[in-house]
């Protein structure tokens, strides 16, 4: 049936009317959820941040391996063991002509680190004792002690001196980057226009026209429609193949380091056991999952780090499919299937998920799955704010979340060190080993890369064996363009950063 209603749709829209026109040089890219801020200092959504990086400059960007690049900074010295000097690159410029230098990247990182910033990424600076501004292109971070990540510090995207916190609704910071924001029309559209200050080819886009489309089926139409370019991470998976044969688009795969995983809730007696932990590893069948639901677009995890990370440790502990070892376990840790109960049900866990479609199909995939080892699954769904809400208070069982784009290891740290609970770090889970705690706060001063790759191996060794997280999948990052979009580079983390220098090309150069 949906395929059928597709087909019509793409019959009436080959050809060239003037609704399916694209505008001349301007991208037109569907989002799926409106960005909560454009602010750089408050922004930790994935939609934020990854428009944010076409408005905003920072010291450095991440690159293709984990590591990071000079943006701003042309070079970067380490004078001493807690201090890093950024050197700035001269000729930045705000996008009103205001010459970018070193007292804005002090502004900008004081006001994060003001108590009174209510900034979700001051717990992330906890380890910066102040910024200093040493003339008009030298920055010095001076850190608590040795701090090896503290170039992920340097990511954070920098705004005018004097720039209010949570300025007035619908008013975004002026930025250095290669777009400037035009409109931002919450749960609508956010609409990008370029830098002048910034330069650019003749034939890259003007203007770029972030439209937000909550439903995956009107994506999919406005795509075939010509309607829309670009469309990343956020269209069926089994519609990709059919969208692969309209002549008028273009489907890429390519592999992401988004990290999808099953957290615990270790308050609950239940979960602190590690049988049931690995039993509930063994019931999970992570290739047919990848393989039905996800049309083969992701591959299965062995841990945070995919193997594009510098980092990566492929030799830990995985846990192929075997519900008949997870009965073992659950019933060697004394969890024994109710005779009473005629589903077999040995205990009930409260499983946390999102009303969107896909997030749905997934929990019922799992809960269909732990049903046959004997554990019940209740799979309550809320919006995304009460969702994220309950589980940063741990108000939770058990529940399906991602991390999109690790670089550095030091995110380990923030997600299993035993101090980082919220609100002051990552850990969600409650989880706690002294073991972990030492490994991961000696890598936190390791400043020898040799010597820091090796604790993160014993790391994602403990991590693979005491099961904080169930490692499930790493995404592929797939999009869907129109054929007129050349030159897209993709990035691991899913970065659209290359969207300033990509091609479009008109109807005329597309028949050729």
């Amino acid at each position: 049936m949906l395929l059928s209603a597709l087909s019509g749709a793409g019959a009436s829209g080959c050809g060239r009317d003037r609704e399916s026109e694209p505008p001349a040089n301007q991208l037109r890219v569907e989002i799926e959820t409106s960005p909560a801020t454009l602010d750089p200092r408050y922004a930790t959504d994935v939609i934020s941040s990854r428009i944010g990086e076409l408005i905003y400059d920072s010291l450095v960007k991440a690159d293709s391996r984990g590591g990071f690049v000079g943006d701003l900074a042309q070079s970067i010295e380490r004078p001493s063991s807690t201090l890093w000097l950024f050197h700035l690159a001269p000729g930045y410029r705000f996008s009103d002509g205001t010459p970018l230098t070193a007292r804005d990247v002090k502004y900008t990182y004081d006001s994060v680190m003001s108590a009174a910033s209510a900034s979700l990424k001051r717990g992330s600076l906890a380890n910066l004792v102040r910024v200093d501004a040493f003339d008009d292109l030298t920055v010095g971070f001076t850190t608590r002690g040795p701090f090896a990540a503290a170039l992920e510090l340097a990511t954070l995207g920098i705004v005018p001196a004097g720039t209010p916190a949570r300025g007035p609704r619908g008013i975004s910071p002026l930025g250095s980057g290669p777009f400037r924001v035009a409109l931002f029309k919450r749960d609508e559209a956010v609409v990008l226009k370029r830098n002048p200050w910034r330069p650019y080819q003749p034939l890259a886009p003007r203007a770029i026209v972030f439209k937000v489309v909550p439903d995956a089926i009107v994506r999919v139409l406005e795509l075939i429609k010509g309607l829309s370019d670009f469309a990343e991470n956020n269209v069926p998976a089994q519609m990709l193949g059919y969208l692969q044969e309209r002549h008028a688009l273009r489907v890429e795969r390519h592999g992401g380091v988004g990290y999808q995983y099953l957290i615990f809730n270790f308050r609950d007696p239940r979960l602190r056991d590690l049988r049931v932990r690995r039993a509930i590893a063994m019931a999970l069948d992570r290739q047919a999952i990848i393989k039905s639901l996800l049309a083969r677009t992701a591959r299965p995890a062995t841990g945070m780090l995919a193997p594009e990370n510098w980092a990566y440790e492929p030799d830990v502990a995985t846990y192929p499919y075997d519900p008949t070892a997870a009965a073992r376990l659950l019933d060697e840790a004394g969890f024994r299937a109710d005779k009473a109960d005629d589903s077999g049900a040995r205990f009930t866990l409260v499983y946390k998920t999102t009303g969107d479609p896909e997030r749905r199909s997934l929990a019922q995939v799992f809960q269909a799955m732990l049903a046959k080892v004997g554990i019940r699954l209740d799979v309550r769904t809320n919006e995304w704010a009460t969702f994220y809400s309950d589980i940063q208070h741990g108000d939770f069982d058990v529940a399906s979340l991602a991390w999109v784009g690790i670089n550095d290891p030091h995110h380990y740290y923030t997600v299993f060190d035993s101090k980082m609970v919220p609100p002051y770090g990552s850990n969600r889970g409650y989880y706690s080993n002294p073991k972990m705690d030492e490994l991961l706060e000696r890598a936190e001063v390791e400043m020898n890369s040799d010597a820091r790759r090796r604790l993160y191996r014993e790391i994602q060794k403990l991590a693979a064996s005491d099961l904080p997280y169930v490692s499930l999948w790493w995404q592929d990052n797939v999009t869907v363009m129109n054929r007129r979009v050349r030159g897209f580079i993709p990035y691991p983390n899913g970065s659209w950063r290359s969207f300033a220098s990509i091609r479009l090309e008109s109807a005329d150069e597309l028949g050729r």
